[in-house]
This record gives C-alpha cells, structure tokens and sequence, in this order.
C-alpha cells in the first residue's frame, strides 16, 4: 500500500456537466481486516460453485491449448528482452556512450515488447479474474471502495457494497475507484513515468506531460515521427486525416475521392472536344484547276 497518502480529493464531471467533489479515504486497519473476511467468504463460495482456481485454470488452459509450452516461451523471452534493455538504457552498452538516436529506438523497443507481453498474457489474464482468487480481489476492493468514498460534506456517498455495485458504472465510482487504487495499489501517473525508457524520453524531451511522443516542435508524433491529433489519427500539417501513405482519409478511416476523373458518361467528352480546335484541312485544287 502506498505509504504517505491518507486521502484523495477528487473533482468527478457528471454526465450532465456538473461537477461534484469527493473524498478517498485511505482504509483502516479495520476495514482491511472486514474486507480480507468477506474476500475468504467469496473464495470458498466460488470453490464450493465449481469455479476454478488459478491454479485449476492453468491446468485447463493448457488442455486446452489456450496457454502453452510455446506460449510460456515467449513470455520468458520478452520479459528477458524486456530486463536487457531496461539495463542498456539506464546504464549503456559496454560502458560506451550512446548516441540519443539509439537511446531513443531502444526506449521505442521496449514499449513494443511491453505492448506485445499485454497482449500475449491478456486473454489469460482476462480468464483469471473470474477465477475464485479473482472474484476475492474484486470483492474485496470494492467493499473498500464502497466504505471510503465520502462527498464533500464528509457523508458516505454509498451507504452500503449493494448501493455501490449497482451504481459502479458512473462517473463518481469509476473516479472513488481509481483513487483507491492509486493510494491502495500504487496504480498511478508516477509508475509509467518511472519506466527505464520513460525517464529516458523525458530527459531528451521526446514525449509531453501524458507521455504521448513528440517532435522538436513539442507536436506529437508516432514512432515514425509523423504527426497525430488527440484522437492518435494519423495526420498532415494542414491537421487533415492520412494513413501512412499520406492519403486524406476521412473521420471513419475511409480514402477520400482525390483521383483526377474525365466523365466520358455525362458529357464532359464533348466538352474536351469543343475545347479541342480542330485542324484546318486545306483542300489540294483538283487537276483541271491546275490547268
């Protein structure tokens, strides 16, 4: 748990417009201990269903071929990958000095393969957490969260979990929820910031504040330097949509019409023919003219 913080004043935008100010308060010894009974409650309950357990699921998925031999590979392989150049760009290579081009492809390196360990990991990360262990985690948190969000009159906003569940799509549980996990699980700004390649994009100036990439124009770019808009649309200087070929595309991501069409259809045929001068024939004198 992070040390230090106590409570999180957040300002939540209300789908209306309006804005409403809240209070995360960081659990008691107390509640921790009421949450940790209710997290055993829901674990047995989940067993005693027939869920599986994390370990019960890993032997099903590897049944089933959902998560391999092969699959386990690659995950040792890119967490390696991963630690070699998180140390090649805190410290350098053989103690040789870098050049900040190859600081910069190294740190672009490392965001793929953390990239590609998302997505190879997803599918069993997803599958865990309707586990019994994952269930107990995510009971466990929201009773948390249920028991220290208070407005700003320092009232509860949830008087019970049940209030909290059934209201845990909104603006204000997603922000109580968030805030939490920041002071309970450390899930903040500050952790992405203090990857080895972020530091190393920060010192250089070749991201912004959210981390985004940018040129020396502080515009942001992709990993090939061409411009995007907040969207993360591809686009050119006039801030039109392109796709990497630098065709206009439209807000839905189809190429927009920009050949150079004549319309032999609907008459533009004649039109180039009237605008055509034809060559004036001079006529030969027949023979007996001659004479």
């Amino acid at each position: 748990m992070a040390k230090g913080i106590k409570e999180k004043k957040v300002e939540v935008e209300l789908e209306d417009g309006t804005k409403k100010s809240i209070l995360v308060k960081k659990p008691s010894s107390h509640l921790l201990t009421k949450a940790q009974k209710l997290g055993a409650k829901i674990w047995t309950e989940s067993v005693r269903e027939g869920l599986f357990t994390k370990l019960t699921l890993s032997e099903f998925m590897r049944k089933q071929g959902i998560w391999d031999d092969d699959k386990e590979g690659r995950q040792a392989k890119i967490t390696a990958d991963i630690q070699t150049l998180e140390k090649e760009i805190a410290l350098g290579v053989d103690g040789k000095r870098l050049m900040v081009s190859e600081g910069k492809e190294k740190a672009l390196q490392l965001r793929r393969l953390r990239n590609q360990l998302r997505d190879l990991i997803s599918e069993k990360i997803g599958l865990e957490s309707h586990t019994a262990e994952g269930l107990s985690d995510n009971a466990k948190f929201n009773f948390l969260v249920a028991h220290c969000t208070y407005d700003e009159n320092s009232q509860k906003v949830y008087n019970s979990l049940e209030e909290y569940e059934n209201n845990s799509d909104d603006e204000v549980a997603f922000a109580a929820a968030a805030a939490l996990g920041e002071m309970v699980y450390n899930l903040d700004k500050s952790y992405e910031e203090s990857l080895p390649e972020n530091q190393f994009l920060k010192r250089f100036n070749l991201v912004d504040e959210d981390l985004s990439l940018v040129d020396r124009k502080g515009n942001k770019v992709d990993v090939d330097g061409t411009k995007v808009n907040d969207k993360g649309w591809l686009v050119n200087d006039d801030g039109k949509r392109i796709d990497r070929d630098g065709n206009l595309l439209s807000d839905e991501g189809q190429i927009l019409l920009q050949a150079d069409y004549i319309d032999d259809i609907n008459g533009d045929e004649e039109e180039e023919e009237k605008e055509t001068p034809k060559k004036k024939v001079t006529k030969k004198p027949a023979a007996k003219d001659k004479e």
